[in-house]
C-alpha cells in the first residue's frame, strides 16, 4: 500500500458520507417503490464501507512509497489524453455513441490489441452503451449524422 491509498480512502470516506447525508434528505420510499434517495443512499453506504476497508488495509501494510520517483508521462498516457480531448471536441459532430466507439477502438489499439478484437470490443461497447443508456434509460445524448 502507498501513502496515497490512505488519502484516497479518506477522500472516499468523506465523499460517501456526503452522499449518504444528502440522500437522506430525499424520499427513501414512495407509493410505487424506491424513492429518489434510495439508490444514492446505498451507493454512499457502499462507498463508506469500501473506504473503511481501504484505510484499514493501508494502515496495516508497510508503506512502499519511493518519494524519489516522479510521475512519468509515457507515450501511451499522452495518446490517451489526446484521444479524450478529441473525443470531447468531436462528440457534438459525430454523436456521443459514435465518438465513444471510436474512442474505445483507439484506446484498444494504443494498448496493442489486434484489429479484430479492437473493432469487435469497440462495436460491442458502442452498441451496449446505446442500448442501455439511450434505449433503456432514455438518456438524451448528442446525436450525430446517424442519429446516435
Amino acid at each position: 500500500m502507498t501513502r496515497s491509498d490512505r488519502w484516497i480512502g479518506g477522500i472516499f470516506l468523506l465523499l460517501g458520507s456526503l452522499v449518504v447525508l444528502e440522500a437522506s434528505k430525499l424520499e427513501f420510499a414512495s407509493s410505487y417503490g424506491a424513492g429518489a434517495g434510495f439508490f444514492p443512499y446505498w451507493v454512499g453506504a457502499a462507498t463508506i464501507i469500501v473506504a473503511i476497508f481501504l484505510i484499514a488495509f493501508s494502515w496495516r501494510q508497510p508503506l512502499d512509497d519511493d518519494l524519489s520517483t516522479s510521475p512519468t508521462w509515457s507515450k501511451k498516457k499522452l495518446l490517451a489524453l489526446a484521444a479524450l480531448v478529441v473525443f470531447v471536441m468531436t462528440l457534438e459532430f459525430l454523436g456521443f455513441v459514435t465518438a465513444f466507439t471510436f474512442l474505445v477502438l483507439f484506446l484498444l489499439k494504443v494498448e496493442g490489441e489486434n484489429w479484430r478484437r479492437a473493432v469487435s470490443v469497440a462495436l460491442a461497447s458502442g452498441i451496449g452503451f446505446y442500448l442501455f443508456f439511450v434505449r433503456l434509460l432514455d438518456v438524451k445524448l448528442p446525436g450525430g449524422p446517424f442519429g446516435f
